[in-house]
């Protein structure tokens, strides 16, 4: 069996668990501007001149949510999509929610192309979760346990690090992404506790001898100035170009955009036909946000948005 372990380092906050070989892996089960009733779905709401916020600093301000440049049924392994993430190069991965299996998407044509495994048998777990950091993959689950591993060939069981992060007494774990301004990992909750009138993102730095840092946090009483119910729970989270987060909640059918302190630049409703369950979120290399879709009543889903007229974007149809 080809695969390997590798050395994860994270912050002193996590206590790493011992590598665990594919071998040895068993199946175990381990998940104040905006007036509401003038915030249409579909349209993207920012403040203009309006609490110091400049307009330009919001990735989504110029999106079209009305328009959907394209949208693919997937097939039906795929029932239980999670979790996104692009690599350097462009390609885009997704994984189940039940089981530890990746697999490679075509973002162009939603094809679903190789998977393969995590454990020599299959590794089994509630996971929320996909970040992809240069040559390194890690998936979370909503206990907080963040598996560390190498992609694999088509079909091939990889060997992992296994590592806990000790969220799940205070965070019920819904989304992770890769922050590569403070090389850190950011982990959504969906539920806290105690619940604090807050949405939480906790910052995992990827360094073991990093300073630990502050979570991100969203004040549910400005959610609902955007027109967004305060009871926004997170299913996915992206990082932005321009060093924003984005979090979707597939719950509320809303996505927001957010700065590095919490402050909330954009939102805006999604349809709730077009999404029956957002459960993934990523942006890929030319900004297109892309959202993935649980079955939940229709088939599992895969979404692309852009900027503008979606028949003038290259390489994408309606």
């Amino acid at each position: 069996m080809r695969g390997f372990i590798i050395a994860a380092a994270l912050a002193a906050a996590c206590e790493a668990a011992p590598e665990v070989p594919a071998s040895t892996a068993q199946d175990t089960a381990l998940e104040s501007s905006w007036p509401a009733a003038t915030t249409p779905s579909g349209s993207v709401a920012a403040p203009r001149q309006k609490s110091g916020i400049d307009e330009r600093t919001a990735f989504l301000v110029d999106f079209d949510f009305d328009e959907r440049i394209w949208y693919r049924d997937l097939p039906g392994r795929l029932n239980e999509v999670s979790g996104l993430a692009f690599t350097a190069d462009g390609r885009l991965f997704a994984h189940d929610d039940e089981r530890a299996r990746v697999h490679e998407i075509d973002p162009e044509t939603a094809e679903v192309g190789k998977r393969f495994d995590l454990g020599e048998e299959l590794v089994r777990g509630d996971f929320e979760g996909l970040a992809i950091v240069h040559d390194r993959f890690f998936l979370i689950t909503s206990t907080g346990l963040l598996y560390e591993f190498r992609e694999g060939a088509d079909r091939e069981n990889v060997l992992f690090r296994l590592t806990n992060t000790n969220l799940a007494d205070r965070c019920e774990v819904e989304g992770l992404d890769y922050d590569s301004e403070i090389d850190a990992l950011l982990v959504a909750c969906k539920t806290t506790a105690p619940e604090r009138g807050l949405v939480v993102l906790h910052r995992l730095p990827l360094e073991s001898d990093a300073t630990p840092l502050p979570d991100l946090t969203i004040r549910r009483a400005d959610l609902e100035a955007w027109g967004i119910d305060r009871s926004f729970a997170p299913s996915g989270v992206a990082v932005t170009p321009l060093g924003t987060v984005l979090v979707v909640s597939g719950r509320d059918d809303a996505l927001i955009e957010v700065d590095r302190d919490g402050r909330v630049l954009a939102a805006v409703e999604l349809r709730g036909g077009r999404h029956p369950q957002s459960e993934g979120l990523a942006i890929g290399p030319d900004g297109i946000i892309y959202i993935s879709d649980e079955r939940n009543g229709k088939e599992p889903r895969l979404t692309a948005y852009g900027i503008g007229d979606p028949e003038t974007t290259e390489g994408f149809s309606s």
